[in-house]
């Protein structure tokens, strides 16, 4: 990685996306003076003072969007306190995990978050994940007949299938073997990360070739799947990975940083514009190699 990128994505002015690049590009750890230091900047921000309000909002998907920001942004249930405990469990009280096809990621960002200590985050991990079906994805989850009818047998859904990628890739970094992840790993490879198995050429989810950001719960952009998959093992080298780079690539500049290519119109948080550069981009980016 070429200094003056890791430069770029360690300014002052994104306390935020330096904290995410000192634990997890340059593994510092959390007693390092530079990420308690971090901490302590990002904590006193406007941009966590954001989330903080969407987070005590009484929208569900204000308070989701509010726990995905703060496990992106690298923080820890223990590092926001008494805020966000009461949030996060009358959340998974009012809801059940069940947002609509959120859950996984959800459960990612919980987890993320150091909830997975909790019984009632890791008993729904633990179950949802055996649901994975033969193919190594999990299946749609509508109720509508017209979609998703029971008796007949389906595909399994790729857009779904990233979200639980991002979950068992989070599982693993922080220790936590599954059983799934062996198949869940080949369901990608065998398609070259992000093709149909019928047609190699064309993607499985359009929205898999670029760099969408912050991830939704049915747009993950390539440079999330290409790093999940590394931090489960896929070898650079190898002929699924290569592909990955090749897509991720399309999106480099010259200097070594990424561009944005989409985001929805209110995103969780303010991640910077398409069309642009991108540091989050950039930082999967390089953490996916």
């Amino acid at each position: 990685m070429d200094k003056t990128v890791l430069d770029w994505l360690l300014e002052e002015s994104n306390p935020e996306v330096r904290l995410r690049t000192l634990k997890e590009l340059e593994h510092y750890s959390d007693n390092d003076e530079r990420v308690i230091a971090c901490k302590k900047e990002l904590l006193g921000s406007k941009v966590y003072e954001r989330g903080l309000k969407k987070l005590k909002k009484d929208k569900p998907w204000d308070k989701y969007d509010a726990i995905m920001a703060f496990a992106e942004w690298g923080l820890t249930r223990d590092d926001i306190g008494a805020d966000i405990d009461s949030e996060v469990f009358a959340l998974i009280e009012s809801t059940g995990f069940k947002m609509l096809c959120g859950e996984p990621l959800l459960l990612r960002n919980l987890v993320k978050l150091g909830y997975y200590t909790e019984d009632v985050v890791k008993n729904e991990v633990d179950s949802v994940l055996k649901l994975i079906k033969d193919d190594g994805g999990f299946g749609c989850i509508s109720t509508n007949k017209k979609i998703n009818d029971p008796k007949k047998p389906h595909k399994s859904c790729a857009r779904l299938t990233v979200e639980y990628l991002l979950l068992v890739a989070e599982l693993h970094l922080q220790g936590y073997a599954s059983a799934c992840e062996d198949a869940l790993v080949h369901y990608f490879t065998k398609r070259n990360i992000f093709y149909r198995t019928d047609d190699m050429k064309t993607p499985m989810v359009d929205v898999m070739l670029g760099t969408f950001y912050p991830p939704d719960p049915i747009k993950i952009g390539a440079h999330q799947i290409v790093y999940a998959l590394r931090v489960l093992g896929c070898v650079p080298e190898s002929e699924a990975m290569q592909a990955g780079y090749k897509v991720l690539d399309q999106h480099r500049l010259e200097n070594g940083r990424y561009v944005l290519t989409a985001s929805k119109s209110v995103p969780a948080f303010k991640a910077g514009n398409v069309g642009e550069e991108n540091k989050w981009v950039t930082l999967y980016a390089y953490m996916a190699r």
